[in-house]
């Protein structure tokens, strides 16, 4: 360990001590009332990953079949972190260019996943590590409600970026997966932390599966292995998915329902005129919804299809409980 983080680590333990000491008592009452507000300060925090070099779509054969520039599933490891010992309230993640200016379909990049894992915690819905943020070419922002975090150890463990990126554009792109996430503190914060689960359609071998043409739905199901309040929820389509919802069937309530718009801004348009989900509202509030361990909940995506089927479509939910 370098001797400023160490010095860091030092001084984090010495102001934790102190602050438990003046927490006995009425005037240490006071003070851990305080504190909170003192020390929890909130900041904004853009971390970029890449640069990363997505291949030019092929020309069409004139029957307006070429293919787009793809990626494929690439994994970074080790990624930066926004902060340790802390809490994150929200995040908003983009695709970008090297001047930070926005990558869209409109000039051909689509950030067709990204998902940051922990290396070593185990994912509570599929085996493997835990995914913790994930994103579509949607970028939606979550703000956690107010009280609320996911939290960063002081010593936290390794993080990895798993992403895919496609390119409509008959040129290369360069570009950077961003994620802004704003924090704050964990030293003397009270924000109670959340846990992430991973809700999908396509199940734990594969995200991907075949929506027919026409209208729709597909569900999975998931006996919960916790107990908790569901906080914030945020859903995943492609082309074509119209609404996604959450249900836990063993108490009948719908915990989230999202419905998915395309095209609502010029950068979500490809020049052809081809049109991307440019939102899909998350659903947050301070209880969505209470889970029991047992709770059977099921995930169902709708998509409407009227020309063709789509292969690799995908229907996911991503929720943070407050474990009791």
């Amino acid at each position: 360990m370098s001797l400023p983080r160490l010095l860091s680590t030092v001084v984090t333990i010495v102001l934790t001590a102190a602050m438990t000491l003046l927490a006995g008592g009425a005037a240490g009452a006071e003070a851990q009332q305080a504190f909170p507000r003192r020390w929890a300060s909130p900041e904004t925090t853009t971390v970029t990953y890449g640069p990363f070099t997505i291949p030019a779509a092929t020309q069409s054969d004139g029957g307006g079949h070429g293919e787009n520039g793809h990626t494929g599933n690439r994994v970074e490891v080790d990624v930066e972190k926004p902060c340790e010992n802390c809490f994150i309230t929200g995040f908003e993640p983009d695709l970008v260019y090297a001047d930070g200016s926005t990558a869209n379909v409109n000039t051909g990049p689509m950030m067709h996943h990204a998902v940051m894992f922990r290396s070593w915690t185990q994912d509570l819905t599929c085996p493997g590590p835990q995914r913790i943020f994930a994103t579509g070419n949607e970028r939606v922002a979550s703000t956690f409600p107010d009280g609320y975090g996911f939290k960063v150890g002081l010593f936290e463990e390794p993080w990895n970026l798993v992403f895919d990126l496609m390119n409509h554009a008959h040129q290369e792109k360069e570009v950077y997966i961003s994620f802004t996430f704003t924090h704050e503190s964990a030293l003397g914060s009270d924000v109670e932390p959340v846990t992430p689960i991973w809700l999908d359609v396509g199940g734990c071998a594969g995200s991907t599966y075949t929506a027919p043409q026409g209208v729709s739905e597909e569900s999975t199901q998931w006996e919960s292995t916790i107990s908790g309040e569901l906080v914030h929820m945020r859903g995943h389509l492609h082309h074509g998915g119209t609404r996604i919802r959450t249900e836990n069937l063993t108490t009948g309530q719908t915990l989230c329902r999202t419905e998915a718009e395309e095209g609502g801004t010029p950068e979500f348009i490809t020049p052809h005129g081809h049109t991307e989900i440019s939102d899909l509202p998350p659903c947050s509030g301070d209880t969505l919804g209470s889970i029991d361990e047992g709770d059977v909940l099921q995930t169902t995506s709708r998509y409407e299809l009227p020309n063709h089927a789509h292969d690799d479509v995908m229907g996911i939910m991503v929720g943070w409980v407050d474990q009791d």
